[in-house]
């Protein structure tokens, strides 16, 4: 499974990956840009106290032989096949003597849902390290569940070390990290101080670098955990019930493969197809609740976790639409409940199509994704043959651009309208650069700044490739020159 996983991504990371990078992947991928020149090593990108930076640092020596968002690609899918491994083993705890359960839930996030295979690829907010190191700690759990004794100390600090390496990556790993406790607590009972403690130094050591930088930054990262800061405003969405709402009638069917984008009949058709997987996940949830009351420890195990995600999604995160990214922790419990409730007979026809359903869904969005990775390479090659060297632009373009180049074109976001920068020395490079290009986030913006340009006097060059740009200008101008009007804040 470890292998199809991976075989299954390769093309399309190889093809698509700077498609499937986002601007805050690109950070990440920024980051490790970083560490392999010297630059620095930080600890989380920049501003952002709950985005680690191991899987950069993984990525880093790799820069050395391969493109940069293929490198961070690479290793987000050896990262990916970890937790499908970590599924499988879970699959088998959660129903033994039956490995056709497994083989199927493994089988399922080989062939994932188009929402899971994008974020298995596109190194967004470093999930998919989550999903890895957290599903393994739960693979230790569930073997504690099934003895049902309290944890030997050695794997109490195992499980420690992958949720501490997890919650440096990324805060939500608390999810992962308040199931496992859990689980020890409910199994040691009053014995249950020598593998708390042996839980939490294992802890200690994985985020120890986390733990520094907090240490010297007002525990900032704990600040978000703690919701004294936070991604998004909770309060200006919709309250608990319509955040629920949203869960159960936009997040689930996405997670499970409604993909949106398509002409309206196969829009129609996949949305109701999803809706019957929800239908289906549900059912098989109330199963494994049932068989979990019974003693079952895995399946103890994945309906706390599933528990606790949503409970955690509803009251705690924004309802992003369309984007079941906080739910994404639920694919380790999912696949393993429908592959169980589907181990019968015909049933399982229905589990392979699933599966195939994951694969067409996945491979449906691929043909968008290599254009968009034909026209991101163009537009900074092109960039690069034009000689330009600074620009202001966009956020979303600028993050991608810095990457891509590898830093060879420095880009600010002062242009905006998203004037957001998380590296501060690129807007204070091309502040002191000669010359800058203008960069635009689409047609109707860059007729506006060339009527702006010419009210000005400027004279300038245009080139449409992916974005227009505007370059070799008379005279370099300040964006707060062309919109006098307008604020230009850096956070």
């Amino acid at each position: 499974m470890i292998v199809l996983a991976v075989l299954f991504r390769l093309p399309l990371a190889w093809q698509g990956a700077a498609g499937y990078v986002t601007p805050d992947g690109a950070l990440s991928g920024i980051v490790a840009l970083h560490a392999k020149s010297g630059i620095d090593h930080p600890v989380f990108v920049p501003h952002v106290p709950y985005s680690g930076s191991l899987k950069s640092h993984l990525t880093a020596p790799l820069l050395a032989f391969i493109d940069p968002a293929r490198a961070f690609a690479l290793v987000s899918i050896f990262f990916y096949a970890a937790f499908v491994a970590a599924v499988y083993r879970l699959g088998e705890r959660a129903a033994p003597g039956k490995p056709w359960t497994a083989t199927a839930a493994a089988l399922y996030l080989v062939f994932a849902p188009a929402f899971v295979t994008r974020y298995s690829l596109s190194n967004d907010g470093n999930y998919v390290e989550v999903l890895a190191l957290g599903s393994w700690a739960l693979v230790l759990a569930a073997g504690w569940a099934r003895s049902g004794e309290p944890p030997p100390l050695a794997s109490a600090a195992a499980a420690g070390l992958l949720l501490g390496l997890a919650f440096w990556c990324h805060i939500l790993a608390a999810i992962h990290l308040a199931t496992v406790a859990l689980v020890l607590l409910n199994l040691a009972g009053r014995r249950f101080l020598k593998p708390a403690l042996a839980l939490a130094a294992g802890w200690i050591l994985g985020d120890l670098p986390g733990l520094v930088w907090n240490a010297r930054n007002g525990w900032a990262s704990f600040r978000y955990l703690l919701g004294m800061e936070s991604v998004g405003d909770v309060e200006a969405g919709p309250g608990p019930l319509g955040r629920l709402a949203r869960v159960a009638f936009d997040h689930l069917p996405v997670l499970l493969g409604y993909d949106p984008g398509y002409p309206r009949p196969l829009d129609v058709f996949l949305r109701v197809l999803a809706g019957a997987v929800v239908l289906l996940a549900v059912v098989a949830t109330a199963m494994a609740v049932r068989a979990a009351r019974q003693g079952n420890g895995a399946l103890q195990v994945l309906v706390v976790l599933s528990c606790v995600n949503l409970a955690v999604a509803v009251v705690a995160l924004p309802a992003i639409p369309g984007n079941p990214r906080y739910l994404l922790f639920l694919m380790a419990a999912l696949p393993v409940f429908m592959a169980r409730a589907l181990d019968q007979g015909g049933r399982r026809v229905v589990m392979v199509l699933l599966a195939a359903f994951g694969a067409l869904g996945s491979l449906g969005q691929a043909p968008p994704t290599l254009r968009a990775d034909a026209e991101w390479r163009r537009l900074v090659k092109g960039l690069e043959r034009e000689g330009v060297r600074w620009c202001y632009t966009d956020f979303y373009i600028a993050t991608k651009i810095n990457f891509l180049s590898e830093e060879r074109v420095t880009c600010s976001a002062k242009l905006g309208p998203t004037t957001t920068e998380y590296f501060f020395e690129y807007r204070e490079r091309v502040e002191a650069a000669p010359e800058a290009a203008l960069i635009a986030v689409n047609t109707t913006a860059a007729q506006k700044l060339e009527r702006r340009l010419e009210g000005l006097g400027v004279t300038y060059d245009r080139r449409d490739w992916m974005k227009p740009v505007l370059l070799r200008l008379s005279r370099k101008v300040d964006p707060a020159e062309i919109f006098p009007d307008r604020e230009f804040p850096w956070r």
